[in-house]
């Protein structure tokens, strides 16, 4: 895997990074340390982070992600660019549910008894 450069990455954080934002967070990777400001960057080691039930942290952050790409990789194979919000949708429902897998059926029901069904065209955006 090629390096990451500032060059490639200062357009996207500008681009995606709120103005106002007082902390970003990352792992110790050299790349940050040219693209963020230094009053507002914050390292965190691997190596000495604590997980406390509730708080997130890069941990948590790359366990979502290693979700979403298991899933691509075992599931879809290929994703279509016109329905991405809808796959990101499904694995943050899985992400923030993993703990459910007891009560994940009887829910999983409910839901499929009470609501309707959605369109092709729906799916499509057709409707939109």
């Amino acid at each position: 895997m090629a390096a990451v450069k500032s060059p490639s990455v200062k357009p996207v954080l500008a681009a995606k990074l709120h103005p106002d934002t007082a902390k970003v967070i990352t792992d110790s990777a050299p790349v940050y340390a040219w693209t963020l400001p230094k009053d507002k960057h914050e390292i965190v080691n691997h190596q000495e982070e604590v997980r406390t039930m509730g708080e997130l942290s890069t941990k948590t952050i790359e366990g979502a992600f290693s979700l979403f790409k298991r899933g691509v990789i075992g599931s879809y194979h290929h994703l279509s660019k016109d329905h991405l919000d809808s796959y990101l949708d499904e694995f943050c429902w899985r992400f923030n549910r993993r703990g459910m897998q007891p009560m994940m059926f009887g829910a999983m029901l409910h839901e499929l008894v009470t609501k309707k069904p959605m369109t092709y065209r729906h799916l499509t955006r057709e409707v939109f």
